[in-house]
């Protein structure tokens, strides 16, 4: 009878232990197959990982920039990455987009766009020509665009991040910090956006409906208006946070001035998306 070891089952080499000094591979048992034991892994990895996103949130909404100076400083296991980071609040926005219903900020209807964004003329110049052409009615033509501008979304608004990035780089170009640092910054800062939209869209709404109780109904442009200034109060206290920890310190009033200009930047890029989601979704339907 042959001494020799088992092979791995993965790399094919020699396995005299239960882990393999080669590759790490575990040796599999009959154990490992009692529906104890898997279920016990199907456990420890999904509160593992559930623990993780849990901790990431969390550190986003409350310590800004602390992810991003973390993923600097090379501490960076006990956090999901930044893309996944973005893409979950993504999915959060899109799952509760029903709920907080009429949402113009990322799925920007037809209406919006002829009537009440920068390139409304433009929309309306491109528009009334092809419900002539294919001899359709406005309402007709919105209830293809709309659905298909929501569709769109979910991944165009990934348009947001390099643009706002570049803004970052820009402000912070002295600190020769590499592209990349500058890039995580902007997905984590839109991550907490994204988050942030959701729950003042569903103030908004709870609001609107009180003033509706007593009888007072403010118009779609008034609504805009204190939208955006809210919007920019709050993105530059949050982004004023995440500079300062993020990247070196600086006198406080100057980092003041880049959270407010970093946080105009993320509406300019919040436009620029938006006139993008229309000519995409307008040359698709």
């Amino acid at each position: 009878m042959s001494n020799q070891p088992p092979n791995c089952a993965t790399c094919g080499k020699p396995r005299p232990d239960k882990f393999c000094p080669h590759c790490g591979e575990k040796r599999v048992e009959p154990a490992d197959h009692a529906l104890k034991h898997v279920l016990g892994h199907l456990f420890e990895a999904f509160t593992h990982a559930d623990g993780k996103i849990f901790l990431t949130l969390r550190t986003l909404l409350l310590r800004p920039g602390r992810l991003t100076a973390d993923y600097v400083r090379g501490r960076r296991r006990p956090y999901i990455p930044a893309l996944q980071v973005f893409l979950i609040a993504n999915l959060i926005f899109f799952l509760l987009h029903p709920l907080i219903g009429g949402s113009n900020t990322l799925t920007t209807d037809l209406d919006t766009h002829l009537h009440y964004l920068w390139h409304s003329a433009v929309a309306q110049a491109m528009v009334a020509p092809r419900l002539v052409a294919r001899g359709v009615s406005l309402d007709a033509y919105a209830a293809v665009f709309n659905p298909a501008a929501v569709a769109r979304a979910k991944t165009l608004v990934i348009l947001v991040v390099p643009m706002f990035a570049l803004a970052a780089m820009a402000l912070y170009w002295r600190r020769q910090r590499h592209c990349t640092v500058h890039l995580v910054f902007a997905l984590h800062v839109c991550a907490f956006w994204l988050l942030f939209v959701c729950a003042s869209l569903t103030l908004t709404n709870l609001a609107l409906g009180l003033l509706r109780d007593v009888h007072v109904f403010p118009s779609a442009d008034a609504v805009t208006r204190a939208g955006m200034a809210f919007s920019l109060v709050v993105m530059t206290v949050y982004l004023f946070n995440a500079v300062r920890a993020a990247f070196e310190r600086e006198a406080v009033w100057m980092s003041w001035a880049k959270a407010a200009v970093l946080a105009v930047a993320l509406e300019l890029a919040l436009q620029v998306y938006r006139l993008a989601l229309f000519f995409i979704t307008f040359w698709s339907t």
